[in-house]
Order: structure tokens, then C-alpha cells, then sequence
């Protein structure tokens, strides 16, 4: 049990730093284009996980098969992943975007159902119910009517629909796959799958962005999406994939706090109620043990 709650700890501090990631996305977008993010980010997060994984990357060798499946999970988790995210923060703010993402675990959980043959208590989705009765309630301002839908939007449901596939994908590769060689190798096929889309003829005009956006950039890059998705990755076998994404549930809560004081953004008291009901939903389902059929 005690293991099992540092585990938890882990996968908190990682679902911290993605909360931030919103607000210092937002910040990035105004300067870079999403495409050039999401590309340059994964060039310095493959320079990072080069330095942990050489050793252990050498320890099995994989079959076609390993290959073929890592690559399909990194063209949907990490290049279809890492665009559509930084896309959608054009068009939305990051407290929405990330209200939007934490409804992952409930696709997660459904995707997790069917594809394990795992049964869920009555808890637990009641708890996912919860939790997603919060991001609804500042969605629609607290009205619970079907809200207006933008490009923003649309796109940052791209990002919760990929990460939630990925999540799927991680738990079933891990059973054969060192969750670092999975980090390793989604990263760097994530990255070819990125390069017919970047605006290379644009390229020139990046030198030009200010040094600290650069700073900015590579250290959310290392942290976030280099050492967070390693930590993600070889803890998420313990606690199983539904379980671990419940946490995501508490992005907007960490988007809204960090919004506050880095973008003086103003924290509603509906979003507030939102935050609280959405936590509460998370340690409901939490709190509840997973059953197999």
C-alpha cells in the first residue's frame, strides 16, 4: 500500500506540471508556431531521454512487431498529441482546454473496459460521473445546457481523445516493453511523424523570438514531456491506465492556479465549485479496486 501511494505521489507531481503546461503553452503560442513547439520540444526531450535510455535501450532487442505498435503510438500520442494541444491554445483559454482534457479518463476507462475486459465498480464510475458533472458545470457556466463548440475546442478534444489511446497503448506494451524504451522510441517516432507538417519556410523567423521564451521552452519541454512522460510511463503498470488518468481530472484545477498568477487570470467562483467537485470525484474513484471479468 505504501508503495502503491508514492506511486501516486509520482503521478500527482506529473499531472502538476502538465496542469502548468497550459498556461506556459498559451505563452509559447504567441511567439512560435504550434507545429515548431511541438518539433523543437521533442528534439530537446529525445537529447534529454538519449542520456537515460542508451543502457537500458540495449538491454532487449525488438522484434518488427515492438516497432510497428511503438510507432503507432507515438504518431497518435505524442505528433497528433503534442500539435493538436498547442493548436488549441490559439483558439481557447487554458483553464477550458484543460477542463476538457480531464474528461480523458472517462474515454480512457470506456477504451480500458473493453480493450483489458476490465469491470468497474459502481464507485468508480460514479466517481468518473462526478468528476465530469464538475468540468461540465464550468463548461457551460453553470447553465448544464450543450455548450457552443470552437476550433479550440474541437482540437484540444483531439488531445484528450490521443492521450487516452496512448495511455492504452503504454499499459499494453509495457507487459513486454522497459517503460523507457516506450518513451524512447513514441518520442522519436512522434517526431518523424511531425516533420511533413512543419512550415519550414518559416523557420528563420524563430531566431528572432526573445532568449527566455527559448529558456522557457526547453525546460517545460525537459521536465513535462521528457522526465513527467518517463515517470507517467513506468508507473502507470502499477496503478493501471484508467486509475492513473483519473489524476488528470485535477489539470484544471493546477491550470487554474498557475493562470492566476502568472497570467492574472481572475478565478471564478463557478470554476472554484468546478475544481472542488472534480477532486472529489477523483479520490471517490481513487478509492475504489480494480476488477477484472
Amino acid at each position: 500500500m505504501n508503495k502503491q501511494w508514492v506511486t501516486y505521489i509520482i503521478l500527482l507531481f506529473c499531472v502538476v506540471a502538465w496542469g502548468s503546461n497550459f498556461v506556459f503553452g498559451s505563452i509559447l503560442v504567441k511567439v512560435f508556431d504550434p507545429s515548431l513547439i511541438a518539433f523543437f520540444r521533442l528534439m530537446f526531450i529525445l537529447i534529454f531521454l538519449f542520456f537515460m535510455t542508451l543502457r537500458i535501450n540495449k538491454t532487449k532487442k525488438l522484434t518488427l512487431h515492438n516497432y510497428f505498435w511503438l510507432a503507432v503510438a507515438g504518431l497518435i500520442g505524442v505528433s497528433l498529441n503534442q500539435w493538436s494541444f498547442y493548436a488549441s491554445l490559439q483558439f481557447t483559454e487554458p483553464v477550458t482546454a484543460s477542463l476538457i482534457l480531464a474528461l480523458s479518463p472517462i474515454v480512457t476507462s470506456l477504451i480500458s473496459s473493453y480493450w483489458f475486459k476490465e469491470r468497474k465498480t459502481f464507485r468508480f464510475w460514479g466517481g468518473s460521473l462526478v468528476a465530469l458533472l464538475g468540468v461540465w458545470l464550468v463548461i457551460t457556466k453553470g447553465s448544464f445546457l450543450v455548450p457552443s463548440i470552437g476550433k479550440g475546442e474541437l482540437l484540444i478534444g483531439l488531445t484528450m481523445l490521443s492521450f487516452s489511446v496512448f495511455l492504452i497503448f503504454v499499459q499494453h506494451l509495457s507487459k513486454t516493453i522497459h517503460p523507457v524504451t516506450i518513451t524512447w522510441y513514441s518520442n522519436v517516432f512522434g517526431l518523424i511523424g511531425l516533420l511533413p507538417f512543419v512550415p519550414w519556410e518559416d523557420t528563420h523567423r524563430v531566431w528572432s523570438v526573445p532568449f527566455s521564451y527559448w529558456i522557457l521552452l526547453i525546460v517545460t519541454a525537459i521536465v513535462m514531456h521528457g522526465l513527467c512522460t518517463y515517470m507517467w510511463n513506468n508507473s502507470i503498470h502499477k496503478v493501471g491506465a484508467s486509475k492513473a488518468a483519473l489524476l488528470l481530472n485535477l489539470e484544471p484545477f493546477v491550470a487554474m492556479v498557475f493562470g492566476f498568477f502568472i497570467l492574472a487570470h481572475t478565478i471564478q467562483t463557478l470554476q472554484l465549485v468546478g475544481a472542488f467537485i472534480i477532486v472529489m470525484g477523483v479520490f471517490i474513484s481513487l478509492r475504489t479496486k480494480r476488477e477484472t471479468i
